[in-house]
């Protein structure tokens, strides 16, 4: 019984062993698929992640000018990092660019009780987890109307 790889969309047959196959053996789609297990790994087991961070450290530790070395023998690399850094300074300070909401010191005109969150295009944002919705308040006689049905 053949099967599509969530990764490259490809018909495979399933290895016999491994029950509930879903990437084919492909090099790119195993990686795809170590890569959200441990993406989801590190998101719900505190100690993974924990084992995760200490072995970070104690790599960073080992390889104290790795960075360094690494940014000497690939001109190309820190070139592009310094172009790409100079672009997030002048959205930054053309005000354009949003790194956290938290940090708005005017009071919020929004009350409190339920809306409706649309979700809306997250270019431009530092961090790609978040999403931006637009919030619609819902008027009384709309939540009525959902009650009753």
């Amino acid at each position: 019984m053949e099967k599509t790889c969530l990764c490259c969309q490809k018909r495979f047959i399933p290895y016999p062993a491994v029950r509930d196959q879903r990437y084919c053996s492909d090099p790119q789609c195993q990686k795809a698929r170590k890569r959200k297990w441990q993406k989801e790994k590190l998101a719900k087991d505190s100690d993974y992640r924990d084992n995760q961070a200490s072995a970070q450290r104690q790599w960073c530790s080992r390889n104290k000018d790795y960075w360094r070395r690494y940014r000497e023998s690939h001109p190309a690399y820190t070139e592009r990092n310094r172009m790409a850094q100079k672009e997030r300074n002048h959205r930054k300070q053309s005000g354009s660019w949003i790194a956290k909401m938290d940090g708005l010191q005017e009071k919020t005109l929004v009350s409190s009780g339920r809306y409706r969150l649309v979700p809306l295009c997250n270019s431009g944002i530092a961090k790609m987890d978040e999403l931006i919705v637009e919030l619609g308040v819902i008027s009384r006689a709309s939540e009525l109307e959902v009650s009753k049905r």
